[in-house]
């Protein structure tokens, strides 16, 4: 009897945490989805220098940088259309300061923000490298590449499941300063002699000068035979 009894219990306290789990599930499926916030969510590396995340990273001119975008979505409920989008200024200075938003269909304070800065060693301006988009899962593994456009618009990664952490990733360079322009030498001019004037009066005095001598000579020549 006592057995029977002990039965009873046990399958009338299963079907209790049956009928409990099953009355919360919609309330966990339904709950809205939330972007989780922190300075972690937007960060950049030095490639070149094979650097690690930060907010605040140092460059020098010509390097290569990485950004990160971190989505992990910390509710039960998914988020739709989830937009990311980055303020990537192109001015030249020797600090440059992007800022991220991250935002969902649901609008509201569900979305992230975060801001990262590259102090550089010369005054250079940073642009995004073309095709350099990428969604990878929070393991790092690669989904798919993404259109350009984070930098002017943002990009749509589509639906963030619920507990589920995805990444966005893009490259951009810092720029080179230009060589200054090689001097033009220009070649040392020739001097050249000057030529006697052969104007007509110049030329009449000549001949002139020659029969003169001609005749002198003819008298000389005509004495000594004589």
């Amino acid at each position: 009897m006592k057995s029977l009894s002990k039965l009873v219990a046990l399958a009338t306290g299963t079907l209790t945490l049956a009928l409990v789990a099953f009355s919360l599930s919609p309330v966990f499926a339904d709950s809205p989805g939330q972007l989780e916030g922190g300075s972690f969510v937007y960060e950049v590396k030095n490639l070149t220098q094979a650097g690690a995340l930060a907010n605040t990273i140092s460059a020098k001119a010509c390097e290569q940088l990485q950004y990160r975008v971190y989505l992990h979505n910390t509710e039960f409920g998914a988020l739709n259309n989830v937009i990311a989008s980055v303020n990537l200024p192109s001015t030249t200075g020797t600090s440059n300061t992007s800022t991220m938003t991250a935002t969902t269909a649901l609008g509201g304070t569900t979305g992230t923000n975060g801001t990262s800065t590259i102090n550089l060693t010369s005054a250079q301006s940073i642009s995004y490298l073309s095709g350099s988009t990428k969604l990878s899962d929070g393991s790092g593994n690669l989904i798919s590449g993404l259109p350009d456009g984070i930098t002017s618009g943002g990009v749509n990664i589509g639906t963030l499941n619920g507990s589920t952490t995805e990444v966005v990733t893009f490259q951009a360079n810092v720029s080179c300063p230009v060589p200054p322009a090689a001097p033009v030498v220009t070649p040392a001019a020739t001097k050249l002699t000057a030529l006697p004037n052969t104007g007509p009066g110049d030329v009449i005095e000549l001949f002139a000068g020659a029969s003169g001598l001609g005749a002198a000579g003819h008298f000389i020549v005509n004495r000594r035979r004589r």
